[in-house]
């Protein structure tokens, strides 16, 4: 059906009804046959079904007329903290919209009941709509859509270019290595290489942290005591890296290697160099002194021995000038030595490591990379099996270590003029926002999906709790999965 702009695809209590009354004539209809007793018998359980939904579809037309009326101008939001909300209707109320974005973080439990309820416009979560939430809307009437406008994940990894015999972990053994209490040491404790595991990652300040325990570690206020006593926690993602790859002294110098060696070999060009402009500088002297002499015995006149004279003392010059550049370079030569021989130390340390896992934020994963090994991840079931961390995996909720930030909303409130027009700016602003926040943008494709829900050129996807919902693309276009 059509609702304001927006075309709405879904199966109504009235097209329920419909389908009772087909039901009904086609079952009399076959019971023509029958004994007058049997045929009244479905006739009346028919009716008392068609009553019965009747009835049911009348309380919920009622419950949907009592929900109290949105006022005009005002978008009421609320929800998780951590989002990217609070910073879009700022932006949004900042660029000159006469829209007043109110938003509160009163919870998700707490604000899906007042969606339900027709008390909100829009649920900030970080997860979907539960079946029990989802019922209650349905129970007034409310068809439940959900956009989503970024995306966020952990990457747990160790030093790349070393191995531990896997690289597949499951949910539960990643709760097993960090959970408090833990007594897995080893990494063939679960099945891999026997190689000393230690476990490491941000201090409670980091976001990090906060999503490692809520999501990981099933924790709702995540703290130190929820992760193993030998846990090593770290101020910055920068120190967990270093732990990760090498000591922080160590690291730092590793990181030295490729511009020390560089130097050193340039200096022994050099000085190999300068040690051949020496000689033949030395040779000149020789050469000039021995026309000197050679000039005084053949008795050449005096401008002759005056230039033998000039050449001997500019080859001395010259040879003078060679032997204190080469001994400088010499010197730099040394120090160029031993400042290589740090490095490549500590660059030996760090290709040695092996064992230390922590868990980073996806978007400082990305980029080092080339220094991090990550693990793929699988749920216990088979149902997600080795889920490599990507973007792709990540937006769309197949990597089982991320979440999806959703906004719910209903078709009712999608009729009202303010909340179309904020989520149009939220959504086409959420690429930038999601990167100002270190979190994972969401592809073009999905954005433009979502803008075409907005301006009613498309369907808008109805939340179900029990089906899997996925879009029909074009065939050139990968499929896209919108919010659950």
């Amino acid at each position: 059906m059509r609702t304001g702009h927006h075309t709405v695809t879904h199966t109504g209590r009235t097209a329920g009804l419909v389908a009772l009354l087909l039901t009904a004539a086609l079952a009399l209809s076959s019971c023509a046959d029958d004994t007058p007793e049997a045929t009244d018998t479905v006739a009346q359980q028919e009716a008392q079904r068609y009553r019965a939904n009747t009835d049911e579809q009348e309380r919920i037309n009622k419950a949907n007329a009592a929900l109290p009326g949105r006022p005009g101008g005002i978008v009421d939001i609320e929800g998780t903290s951590g989002s990217l909300t609070a910073e879009a209707a700022s932006r949004y109320e900042f660029g000159g919209s006469t829209t007043t974005v109110n938003f509160s973080e009163t919870g998700e439990d707490q604000a899906f009941q007042r969606l339900c309820a027709g008390e909100i416009d829009l649920v900030d979560s970080s997860r979907p709509i539960s079946r029990a939430e989802w019922d209650a809307c349905r129970a007034v009437g409310l068809d439940v859509v959900q956009f989503q406008v970024a995306a966020d994940a952990v990457v747990l990894a160790i030093k790349s270019e070393t191995d531990v015999g896997g690289d597949c972990l499951t949910t539960a053994q990643v709760q097993d290595i960090f959970r408090a209490g833990s007594p897995i040491t080893d990494w063939s404790q679960l099945g891999l290489d026997e190689v000393r595991l230690e476990t490491g990652g941000p201090n409670m300040d980091n976001n990090a942290f906060g999503f490692f325990g809520r999501y990981v570690l099933d924790a709702p206020e995540p703290s130190l005591t929820n992760l193993r006593s030998d846990y090593q926690a770290f101020e910055s993602d920068n120190g967990t890296r270093d732990w990760v790859v090498g000591g922080i002294r160590d690291h730092l110098l590793a990181d030295r290697f490729a511009d020390r060696a560089r130097k050193r070999a340039l200096l022994n060009e050099q000085l190999e160099t300068w040690w051949q402009v020496l000689k033949d500088a030395q040779a000149e002297v020789r050469a000039a002194r021995a026309e000197v002499q050679k000039g005084i015995r053949d008795k050449r006149p005096p401008a002759d021995r005056a230039r033998d004279q000039q050449r001997l003392a500019d080859a001395i010059v010259a040879r003078d000038a060679a032997r204190v550049k080469k001994n400088q370079i010499a010197t730099q030569r040394e120090e160029a030595l031993r400042l290589y021989n740090l490095a490549l130390g500590s660059k030996r340390l760090v290709d040695d490591i092996r064992g230390n896992l922590a868990f980073f934020r996806f978007s400082y994963y990305e980029l080092y990379e080339d220094q991090l090994r990550p693990f793929e991840i699988t749920l216990p079931s088979g149902e997600r099996n080795c889920i490599f961390p990507s973007q792709r995996t990540i937006v769309s909720g197949e990597y089982p270590l991320a979440r999806q930030l959703l906004v719910t909303t209903t078709t009712r409130s999608l009729q009202r003029r303010e909340v179309t027009d904020f989520l149009k700016f939220y959504v086409n602003a959420s690429d930038e926002l999601a990167a100002d926040a270190r979190l994972v943008a969401l592809p073009a494709n999905i954005i433009a999906l979502q803008n075409r829900w907005l301006d009613g050129e498309t369907p808008v996807i109805l939340v179900s709790p029990d089906e899997e919902v996925t879009t029909q693309q074009p065939e050139d276009e990968p499929e896209v999965k919108p919010a659950r």
